[in-house]
């Protein structure tokens, strides 16, 4: 008897493939927060940044809906645009700036335990919103990675116990004397850990230093929480890559008008090959190719499973930001994300 498509074998290889991707993508995003600091160090500003990275982006995820639409795998949009634009709005508007701000403000660790609470927010919205059911055991964790999360975001002041300024140590990544050089020129609001100057008066204090970092990561999280629950009911009717190109499109032309007063400056700066390696990790791996990768892996491992991939990517960011930026861990941060990853891996133990 011929083989079929379905045999033992072939399931095996698939779910070690699916598996492959999924760790591949759990990489990917681990060190996309270092990555984007070593650019901001290179002397870029945020917005810039921001702007050049989701052309990037944006290009390569309308290659892939594209190569979708060719082999017949069409989305129903004729009654979904209001639906597309509002994950538009959350994720590829909100969620971008947010985690953009978060990254020029707060460190690699930080933002990598607050992001890792994306499946806690998910769940509780998903409780509310979409009425889906959770067990004892999955309220447990959840209360044990939201206690996580204060610990981690209720740090303030510098990431070490000697202050840094616009010049952080890139270790490894490129040379440190012209990192220096060019991290002088940087703009103020892009001193993460300047300590030198008083946080600004009023609400807006809030939102400064380190501490306001973490707030600014926290929102980025519930914002895209918010765009997984507002899609599910769409990829019904459009593919996860499709949407995702769609959303890129409509988002982009907001963050270029945000970067436009300084984008040509950013532009200028493309000589630098290292500026680029980093736009090209950012736009092509972290935001593009990992979308299609994780969606291949959810399909075929299952999203509970793929969850626990994702859960590796705030280890991976801080081990990457040791490495690459000399970021040590302290120990709220370790205390934090052991609650925050020990609560997640009970929740999903108790999700039914």
């Amino acid at each position: 008897m011929p083989a079929s498509g379905n045999s033992p074998n072939n399931s095996t290889a698939r779910l070690w493939l699916a598996e492959l991707s999924l760790l591949s993508v759990a990489v990917i995003w681990g060190v996309n927060i270092p990555i984007m600091k070593i650019a901001l160090a290179l002397g870029i500003d945020r917005f810039a940044l921001n702007g050049l990275r989701l052309v990037v982006s944006a290009f390569t995820l309308l290659i892939f809906a594209g190569l979708e639409y060719r082999r017949g795998i069409r989305p129903s949009v004729k009654n979904n645009w209001k639906g597309i634009w509002g994950y538009a709005c959350l994720v590829s508007v909100l969620y971008q700036m947010l985690f953009l701000l978060s990254v020029s403000q707060t460190t690699s660790a930080d933002i990598a335990l607050i992001m890792a609470t994306v499946p806690m927010w998910t769940a509780i919205g998903a409780r509310l919103l979409l009425r889906e059911i959770l067990s004892g055991r999955a309220w447990l964790g959840l209360v044990i990675g939201f206690a996580g999360t204060v610990v981690v975001t209720l740090q303030g002041g510098p990431s070490t116990d000697t202050p840094r300024t616009n010049t952080p140590t890139v270790v490894a990544a490129t040379n440190t004397s012209a990192m220096m050089a060019q991290s002088k020129n940087a703009q103020p609001d892009q001193a993460a850990w300047d300590t030198s100057n008083p946080p600004p008066a009023g609400w807006r204090g809030l939102f400064a230093g380190r501490f306001g970092g973490n707030l600014l990561a926290l929102a980025a999280a519930l914002m895209w929480s918010g765009g997984t629950i507002f899609s599910r009911p769409m990829l019904t009717r459009i593919s996860p890559v499709q949407l995702s190109a769609f959303s890129a499109s409509i988002g982009l032309p907001f963050h270029l008008a945000v970067a436009w007063p300084v984008l040509p400056a950013g532009i200028r700066l493309l000589s630098n090959l290292q500026l680029d390696a980093c736009l090209i990790y950012s736009g092509v791996l972290s935001t593009g190719l990992a979308l299609p990768m994780w969606s291949f892996g959810v399909k075929h491992a299952g999203a509970a499973h793929a969850t626990m991939f994702q859960n590796l990517s705030p280890i991976v960011a801080i081990i990457s930001a040791w490495l690459i930026l000399a970021e040590p861990l302290n120990v709220a941060q370790a205390a934090g994300g052991a609650l925050i990853l020990g609560g997640l891996i009970i929740m999903r133990s108790g999700r039914k």
